[in-house]
Protein backbone atom coordinates (compact mmCIF):
# COMPACT_ATOMS: atom_id res chain seq x y z
CA UNK A 1 0.00 0.00 0.00
CA UNK A 2 1.62 3.08 0.30
CA UNK A 3 3.96 4.75 3.45
CA UNK A 4 2.43 6.44 6.35
CA UNK A 5 -1.10 7.94 6.09
CA UNK A 6 -1.76 11.33 8.58
CA UNK A 7 -5.29 12.09 7.86
CA UNK A 8 -6.29 15.74 9.73
CA UNK A 9 -9.43 14.83 11.77
CA UNK A 10 -12.70 16.37 8.95
CA UNK A 11 -13.63 20.01 10.22
CA UNK A 12 -16.34 18.91 12.31
CA UNK A 13 -14.45 16.75 14.39
CA UNK A 14 -11.88 19.74 15.12
CA UNK A 15 -13.14 20.56 18.47
CA UNK A 16 -12.64 16.60 19.36
CA UNK A 17 -9.06 16.38 20.66
CA UNK A 18 -9.34 19.21 23.19
CA UNK A 19 -12.64 17.44 24.51
CA UNK A 20 -10.99 14.28 25.94
CA UNK A 21 -11.47 15.22 29.61
CA UNK A 22 -15.57 14.26 28.96
CA UNK A 23 -14.04 10.94 27.22
CA UNK A 24 -14.06 8.09 29.69
CA UNK A 25 -10.73 7.03 31.08
CA UNK A 26 -11.29 3.76 29.16
CA UNK A 27 -11.77 5.87 25.64
CA UNK A 28 -8.81 8.12 26.27
CA UNK A 29 -6.60 5.55 26.81
CA UNK A 30 -6.71 3.96 23.29
CA UNK A 31 -5.55 6.30 20.40
CA UNK A 32 -8.33 7.91 18.46
CA UNK A 33 -8.28 5.69 15.73
CA UNK A 34 -9.46 2.94 18.50
CA UNK A 35 -12.31 4.90 19.79
CA UNK A 36 -15.75 3.64 19.21
CA UNK A 37 -18.59 5.13 17.82
CA UNK A 38 -19.94 5.04 20.64
CA UNK A 39 -17.72 6.90 22.19
CA UNK A 40 -17.49 9.49 19.48
CA UNK A 41 -20.97 9.97 19.58
CA UNK A 42 -20.87 10.31 23.64
CA UNK A 43 -18.36 12.76 22.76
CA UNK A 44 -20.30 15.02 20.68
CA UNK A 45 -23.53 14.98 22.34
CA UNK A 46 -20.83 16.20 25.33
CA UNK A 47 -19.76 18.74 23.32
CA UNK A 48 -23.19 19.88 22.12
CA UNK A 49 -24.55 19.56 25.21
CA UNK A 50 -21.60 22.43 26.65
CA UNK A 51 -22.29 24.51 23.72
CA UNK A 52 -25.63 24.44 24.90
CA UNK A 53 -25.41 25.52 28.21
CA UNK A 54 -22.78 27.60 27.10
CA UNK A 55 -25.24 29.53 24.61
CA UNK A 56 -27.92 29.41 27.54
CA UNK A 57 -25.75 31.52 29.34
CA UNK A 58 -24.97 33.66 26.93
CA UNK A 59 -28.03 34.73 26.18
CA UNK A 60 -29.09 34.51 30.30
CA UNK A 61 -26.46 37.29 30.67
CA UNK A 62 -27.68 39.02 27.44
CA UNK A 63 -31.29 39.75 28.86
CA UNK A 64 -30.13 40.21 32.34
CA UNK A 65 -27.76 43.16 31.06
CA UNK A 66 -30.51 44.47 28.46
CA UNK A 67 -32.48 44.65 31.51
CA UNK A 68 -30.14 46.48 33.64
CA UNK A 69 -29.27 48.94 30.40
CA UNK A 70 -33.03 49.74 30.29
CA UNK A 71 -33.30 50.56 34.17
CA UNK A 72 -30.90 52.50 34.19
CA UNK A 73 -32.22 54.13 31.20
CA UNK A 74 -35.52 55.08 32.73
CA UNK A 75 -33.93 55.73 35.73
CA UNK A 76 -31.68 58.72 34.00
CA UNK A 77 -35.09 59.33 32.30
CA UNK A 78 -36.99 60.29 35.82
CA UNK A 79 -34.12 61.94 36.74
CA UNK A 80 -34.10 64.48 34.04
CA UNK A 81 -37.78 64.42 34.57
CA UNK A 82 -37.17 65.64 38.08
CA UNK A 83 -34.58 68.40 37.08
CA UNK A 84 -36.96 69.78 34.22
CA UNK A 85 -39.74 69.62 37.04
CA UNK A 86 -37.65 71.61 39.58
CA UNK A 87 -36.17 74.06 36.62
CA UNK A 88 -40.27 74.69 35.60
CA UNK A 89 -41.41 74.94 39.45
CA UNK A 90 -38.09 77.37 40.27
CA UNK A 91 -39.11 79.53 36.44
CA UNK A 92 -42.39 79.86 37.94
CA UNK A 93 -41.55 81.39 41.35
CA UNK A 94 -39.54 83.19 39.91
CA UNK A 95 -42.25 84.42 37.53
CA UNK A 96 -44.76 85.04 40.09
CA UNK A 97 -42.01 87.20 42.45
CA UNK A 98 -41.03 89.13 39.36
CA UNK A 99 -44.87 90.01 39.10
CA UNK A 100 -45.25 90.78 42.64
CA UNK A 101 -42.29 93.23 42.85
CA UNK A 102 -43.83 94.54 39.49
CA UNK A 103 -47.27 94.94 41.36
CA UNK A 104 -45.52 96.35 44.87
CA UNK A 105 -43.20 98.66 42.65
CA UNK A 106 -46.70 100.26 40.92
CA UNK A 107 -48.62 100.41 43.80
CA UNK A 108 -45.80 102.57 45.81
CA UNK A 109 -45.28 104.77 42.43
CA UNK A 110 -49.01 105.11 42.37
CA UNK A 111 -49.20 105.66 45.92
CA UNK A 112 -46.14 108.24 45.27
CA UNK A 113 -48.38 109.67 42.42
CA UNK A 114 -51.29 110.60 44.56
CA UNK A 115 -49.18 111.96 47.62
CA UNK A 116 -47.74 114.40 45.25
CA UNK A 117 -51.07 115.16 44.01
CA UNK A 118 -52.08 115.86 47.34
CA UNK A 119 -49.04 117.90 47.98
CA UNK A 120 -50.06 120.69 45.84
Amino acid sequence: MGGPQHRSPPPAFSAWPHALSHVSSRAQSRAPSQMSGLDVAGLLNRLVDRQHDDLQQARTEAYQREREIKAEAAEREKQADQREQRTYQREKEAKTEAYRREQAARAEAKAEAKAELLRR
